[in-house]
């Protein structure tokens, strides 16, 4: 295969990654990272990542940095790995506005990034960009489940696989949403994925709340080079079957009320109305993701697990008539089924608010086989 394209690099440009499962707070903490930086003088640039088009995340992102001119791009359709050339492309794209650090995003079924990304790009651009470490972030319930097997779970055994193979390949494991967590708690599961991945930086934050996030950063400056843990072995079959049990649902939907209508409510009332038909159906939730917006402000809702109540955050629009929503919905069902379930679960919400919607794009699928075009286990 031929060699990624050539780029213009005028100077070296520091490369942010921060991977992580679905629901683990990564465009929140990315997000939160670019503001500091802003704040600090630098240019920055982001990249955001999915199966499909109509991605939450990047509205999401765009609304949290509105009028501090940061370029925003995104990978839609694969992951970074299996979309390398299209990676360059949008790197390239933020590179015309000359950021002195680049942020990036995989989607959260993705690993085997350093060996599939990282490599390929320090050995065709080694002039042109600087990694910074690597991390992965955790939920700490999902470190609960898929580590440490302590909580019930739906997932097939290859997605604890896919989780702890993002763990392994991590330079720095973030346990994120500590503002969750008493005390006790937050060291005993520090203490449990130390022991599980010795050697590495292990640290908590809370994304949210801006807690933990100055060593964190610390560590990212630091100019100790990063994405060097490649892994040695992993199983595509594992990978791919992890990545195929969950349904993958990327929707774009027009909201129309004859009375206004509260936009949080409208959220939350949706929430739970997939959450109950999720869980009549036995399906665990990987994540699903909401935003609303009109007249240029957003709100934006998500839900991580069948036992969890949904946060609303964001600009509220205050009572509004109409509005443009997007849903993204990761979840352990067959494709058809999880389709079914949110046209019916928009219908239903429709019924009880007085709010119709025109569902004007709707992909709902099982992500592809990985195939990366570029992996490169020796440097």
């Amino acid at each position: 295969m031929s060699a990624p394209k050539k780029l213009d690099v005028k100077k070296p440009v520091k490369l942010i990654f921060a991977g992580g499962f679905l629901g683990s707070g990564k465009t929140t903490a990315l997000a939160a990272i670019a503001r500091y930086l802003l704040d600090n003088g630098m240019r920055v640039g982001i990249i955001t990542n999915d199966q499909s088009e109509n991605l939450v995340d990047t509205v999401i992102v765009r609304q949290m940095l509105s009028e501090l001119g940061v370029p925003i791009e995104e990978v839609v359709k694969g992951c970074f790995c299996c979309k390398f050339d299209e990676l360059i492309e949008s790197i390239e794209k933020i590179l015309a506005h000359n950021p002195d650090i680049l942020l990036g995003e995989p989607v959260g079924s993705c690993t085997d990034f350093v060996a599939a990304v990282a490599n390929p790009i320090k050995i065709h651009y080694h002039e042109a960009f600087r990694f910074a470490p690597f991390s992965t972030m955790v939920d700490p319930d999902r470190v609960r489940e898929l580590l440490l097997g302590e909580n019930e779970t739906g997932f097939p055994e290859e997605v604890a696989y896919l989780f702890q193979k993002q763990l392994e390949e991590a330079d720095i494991i973030v346990l994120n949403k500590v503002d969750l967590l008493a005390e006790n708690e937050k060291n005993r599961l520090l203490s449990a994925i130390s022991e599980k991945f010795s050697g590495k930086d292990v640290m908590a934050v809370s994304a949210k709340e801006g807690d933990g996030m100055d060593r964190w950063l610390e560590l990212l400056l630091s100019g100790r080079p990063g994405a060097n843990t490649v892994l040695r072995q992993i199983d595509y079959d594992r990978y791919a079957a992890a990545e195929a049990v969950l349904g993958w649902l990327n929707a774009a939907i027009k909201l129309n009320a004859s009375e206004p209508f509260d936009a949080a409510a409208y959220l939350k009332a949706l929430a739970v109305n997939l959450r109950e038909a999720f869980r009549d159906e036995k399906g665990d939730i990987g994540h699903l993701k909401f935003v609303l917006t009109s007249a240029g402000k957003s709100m934006w809702a998500n839900l991580t697990h069948l036992n969890a109540e949904p946060a609303v955050s964001g600009v509220s629009p205050g009572k509004l008539s109409s509005g443009s929503l997007i849903l993204n919905a990761r979840v352990r069902l067959d494709p058809e089924v999880l389709e079914k379930l949110v046209r019916h679960a928009l219908d239903t919400v429709a019924a009880q608010t007085g709010v119709a919607v025109v569902v004007e794009d709707l992909q709902c699928f099982s992500p592809a086989y990985p195939e990366p075009p570029y992996v490169i286990r020796e440097t």
